[in-house]
């Protein structure tokens, strides 16, 4: 892809991730987490004990943006779903670009499937378009990695490094992956040697320091991202069996076809490819094991690689499609694809629907908090809500630490602040009613005050705090 058409191309999504905002605009819980910290961080003070695992890239892209005000959320979310539809745009370019060999139908086709695959993935756990609407990290993962994988192919190793060195600050798993890329170019080029060093150290730092200054040590971003399981066996083969479903099924046979049948100047670079989307694969499928949660969405940069390589393999099949074993296997593989097109497909007006409720369920949840006030909601200690999903985006209305709100799932007789939502369980609402004071309401939400002044100032030590049973972080 020439400069210029990558430039078209990312003018042409942020233009589209724009429109896009006019449907639906609300982050999820990690990504309110992200904006948190990064406003904290912009104010040189950061408090990641709460929270979702940490992540370094978002927070850093979050703490410029939340100069922005209320814009912050926005603009991130601007931002994700430019590299949602860029990740796209490079999957296809990937493909028609490794088939360099076969006529201009032929590679156009394999860019088509390519793309397809990738804006299909079939994630059980959060749809994969929902990912890209509601600001997660993965799509701007996917984008990254796609990004060096066409740079390294460019000979441009800086910006390859660079950008690999960016997917890095998202998801551990890219650190062996950029190791070996590092170790070649260290041998390959020497020039290119302080460039690594300083990128495998940043990588090492921005991981490792926020985890030092927070509360709970290096260790607890760790040991919030781990959970319980049901066993290495079980999640090593759950974590396996989503991999096989994320991309089309027809990805996985053409991928082989891609393997076997590449012409000579992108055999190399085919193989190479295969291997590291299986490698990131077992990557995940081993800390699965491990004891962390093996999310499909982990395996979103190894599923687009397949993508591509089905693109590869479909052209090839396409050029040998004279052959009567081919037209025997070409049958099969497009049924199969039409089906998969047809039944994934329905799953993006779903993916919008949802975000949109969401919004505007937290829309008039921001509404009621405004209305209400910072000072009485948190003058006696810690905000409790009993919907653990809004815990972030609750922190970064009322300029609050996350470990400022806490979640709780029982009646408390806790003094303080209560928000009670649409996911609480059934005894809370008659509790509350029977012991509080109602604040306020709108729509699906309540705001109840317990044991708590009219007036007075708000509880500063954690030992004033009140002894509500939360939860620091979602699974998400």
């Amino acid at each position: 892809m020439t400069k210029r058409l990558l430039a078209l191309s990312a003018a042409a999504c942020l233009a589209l991730a724009a429109a896009s905002l006019l449907i639906a605009a609300e982050p999820v819980y990690d990504a309110w987490a992200w904006l948190v910290w990064g406003r904290e961080l912009a104010h040189l003070g950061l408090d990641s004990s709460s929270g979702p695992s940490w992540k370094p890239l978002p927070v850093l892209i979050a703490a410029p943006l939340s100069l922005a005000g209320d814009a912050a959320p926005t603009l991130w979310l601007l931002i994700v779903r430019t590299a949602w539809l860029m990740s796209l745009v490079l999957a296809g370019a990937l493909a028609h670009r490794l088939t360099a060999g076969h006529d201009r139908r032929l590679r156009l086709a394999a860019g088509g499937f390519a793309a397809l695959s990738l804006a299909l993935l079939s994630d059980d756990v959060t749809l994969w378009a929902r990912q890209g609407a509601a600001g997660m990290s993965e799509p701007l993962l996917v984008a990254l990695v796609l990004g060096a994988i066409a740079a390294a192919l460019d000979g441009r190793s800086r910006t390859a490094l660079a950008l690999g060195a960016l997917a890095a600050l998202v998801r551990p798993e890219a650190w062996p992956l950029l190791g070996a890329y590092g170790i070649w170019r260290w041998r390959a080029e020497p020039a290119l040697r302080p460039w690594l060093a300083g990128a495998a150290a940043a990588v090492a730092a921005l991981w490792v320091v926020p985890g030092l200054l927070s509360t709970e040590g290096a260790a607890s971003a760790g040991e919030r991202a781990r959970r319980g399981s049901g066993g290495a066996a079980h999640d090593l083969y759950e974590a396996l069996g989503r991999a096989a479903v994320l991309p089309l099924l027809a990805a996985w046979p053409l991928a082989l076809i891609a393997g076997a049948r590449a012409r000579a100047p992108e055999r190399g670079p085919v193989r190479v490819l295969a291997a590291g989307a299986l490698a990131w694969i077992a990557i995940v499928a081993v800390m699965a094991a491990a004891g962390f949660p093996g999310l499909p969405r982990f395996m979103a940069p190894a599923a687009a690689i397949i993508g591509v390589l089905g693109g590869i393999g479909l052209a090839a099949l396409l050029a040998a499609r004279r052959s009567r074993p081919v037209l025997w296997l070409i049958l099969p593989l497009a049924i199969a694809t039409v089906v998969q097109l047809a039944l994934r497909a329905e799953e993006l007006p779903r993916s919008l629907s949802i975000t949109a409720r969401i919004a505007r369920e937290h829309d008039r949840l921001a509404a009621l908090t405004r209305s209400i006030g910072r000072d009485r909601l948190l003058r006696c200690g810690r905000l409790a809500t009993s919907d653990v999903l809004v815990r972030t985006a609750l922190a970064w209305e009322l300029d609050a630490a996350l470990s400022e709100i806490v979640s709780f799932g029982a009646p408390s007789l806790s003094s303080g602040a209560f928000v009670v939502g649409p996911q609480a369980p059934w005894p809370v609402r008659p509790f509350l009613r029977a012991h509080g004071v109602l604040l306020g309401t709108r729509g699906e939400w309540l705001v109840y005050s317990v044991g708590c002044p009219a007036t007075g100032a708000a509880l500063s030590s954690s030992s004033a705090r009140p002894r509500i049973a939360g939860v620091s972080g979602a699974l998400r």
